[in-house]
């Protein structure tokens, strides 16, 4: 992204934003969409506040009240347009290496909020996530065309484990769609390189969680 393009994004994100979302308890996925949906890189996001778990150890806390109010004002604050959801309580299952055959349940409380810069791109994930078209959530989401088809099956899907390790851990793949397609890779991950570099360069603790996390996705 050239450095004058970088410069006007920057200018839609205070430093006080940035300071106060870096210390909210929020995965290092939902401080990124964050920063890219305020400076309007990415269209809207769906941020995904986490408040408490509940395995078969015990219950895991993740957001007190108070830091489930701080973050929604930090929204209002920043002037992005939302919609809140409702606490919901979803089920999933999980394994244990312990017990890779065995499957487990766990509970987990958690409220959506939806965020975008006009009321346009806002509406448009609001009837996406009604239709649950995973084609219309992509676009929602602004990744790249292809990206989707891939993920829809409607063009081939990359290996991205078969790509050299040097491209495979790059932060253009790292910060680019789940899926992109085998035949347009090089182009989608261009997306990803500009994520990458804004994050980088306006907060680079958050940076660090991204590049962190996908450590541990591998």
């Amino acid at each position: 992204m050239p450095l004058e393009q970088m410069k006007e994004f920057e200018n839609e994100i205070s430093p006080e934003f940035i300071r106060n979302l870096e210390e909210l308890p929020l995965t290092a996925d939902d401080k990124m969409n964050l920063l890219l949906t305020k400076a309007g890189l990415k269209p809207a996001s769906e941020i995904n506040l986490i408040i408490k778990s509940w395995y078969e150890g015990g219950i895991t806390e993740h957001m007190t009240d108070r830091e489930v109010q701080e973050t929604i004002d930090i929204i209002k604050e920043s002037g992005l347009l939302f919609q809140l959801g409702e606490k919901i309580i979803e089920k999933e299952s999980y394994q244990t290496e312990k017990e890779p055959s065995t499957e487990k349940f766990y509970e987990r409380e958690q409220m959506k909020v939806l965020i975008s810069r006009s009321k346009e791109n806002l509406d448009f994930l609001i009837e996406a996530l009604k239709t649950k078209s995973d084609e219309l959530l992509g676009k929602a989401f602004g990744f790249p065309q292809t990206a989707i088809e891939a993920f829809v099956d409607k063009r081939e899907k990359l290996d991205i484990g078969a790509l050299p390790k040097e491209v495979r851990e790059s932060d253009a793949v790292l910060f680019s769609s789940p899926i992109i397609s085998k035949d347009n890779w090089q182009e989608e991950i261009k997306q990803g390189q500009i994520y990458a570099d804004f994050i980088k360069k306006v907060s680079p603790k958050i940076y660090k969680e991204m590049k962190t996390l996908s450590l541990t996705r591998e």
